[in-house]
């Protein structure tokens, strides 16, 4: 007698963790989209992952199902993600809601450090969340307070478990903002990052302006790119 099992499909982005992305994205850059054996093999992931099913089950699916189950997945990742700036993370002892930051101009500096160093890569995207979203501490009606950040290492294990829609409409959003803000301050931001950079660092940099200018203007399109969604 065959073994029976239940396949966990999620229905959209909600269903799908930050964890579980991370997870998936670390197994495509391994491998060639055009090889049709590495394509078959991340079709095979892709359920093991997001359908939190045994690989050796996925060899059980019939084929029709099989492929409707990998289309319906692949569909997900086509939905809007707008921002939502409170949201619940639950388990089975306690309920926790979480708020992103309200003023991200207020940031402190040791925030916006972390937040530039984990917002680049996504194998480091759960210690980004950690920096955005903090327990709500106080709210009354649309207002509310975070908790005070505390750095990353109590929290960011925990954001692996975070919907995906969240973490991707946070970053769609910073996105959005990082561009916007760059189109009315840029030229006054780099005239004054100029100035800071040419003082403090006058004799390992030189007094190329120009030099220092462009190496601004480098990072921060490196960092535009690297805030685009992916998938």
């Amino acid at each position: 007698m065959e073994k029976e099992f239940n396949i966990q499909v999620p229905m959209h982005l909600h269903g799908i963790t930050l964890g579980q992305y991370q997870e998936w994205l670390k197994i495509v850059d391994k491998f060639d989209e055009d090889k049709r054996e590495d394509d078959e093999y991340l079709q095979v992931k892709m359920l093991q992952i997001f359908c939190k099913l045994p690989i050796e089950d996925t060899y059980k699916i019939p084929l029709t199902n099989f492929d409707s189950i990998v289309k319906h997945i692949g569909e997900l990742f086509k939905a809007e993600t707008p921002l939502k700036h409170r949201w619940y993370m639950e388990d089975d002892t306690q309920r926790v809601e979480l708020g992103l930051v309200p003023d991200l101009h207020k940031m402190s500096f040791g925030e916006y450090i972390d937040l530039e160093t984990y917002i680049n890569k996504w194998e480091d995207m759960h210690k980004a969340m950690a920096v955005l979203f903090r327990p709500v501490t106080f709210q009354l009606k649309e207002a509310y307070n975070v908790a005070d950040y505390e750095g990353t290492a109590k929290t960011a294990h925990i954001m692996k478990d975070m919907p995906l829609d969240i973490a991707l409409g946070a970053i769609n959003f910073l996105s959005r903002l990082t561009s916007k803000l760059l189109s009315h301050t840029l030229d006054s931001s780099h005239q004054m990052a100029k100035e800071l950079l040419e003082q403090a660092s006058k004799q390992t940099l030189g007094e190329n302006g120009d030099g220092i200018n462009h190496f601004i203007l480098s990072l921060k399109r490196t960092q535009l790119e690297s805030m685009k969604p992916l998938g």
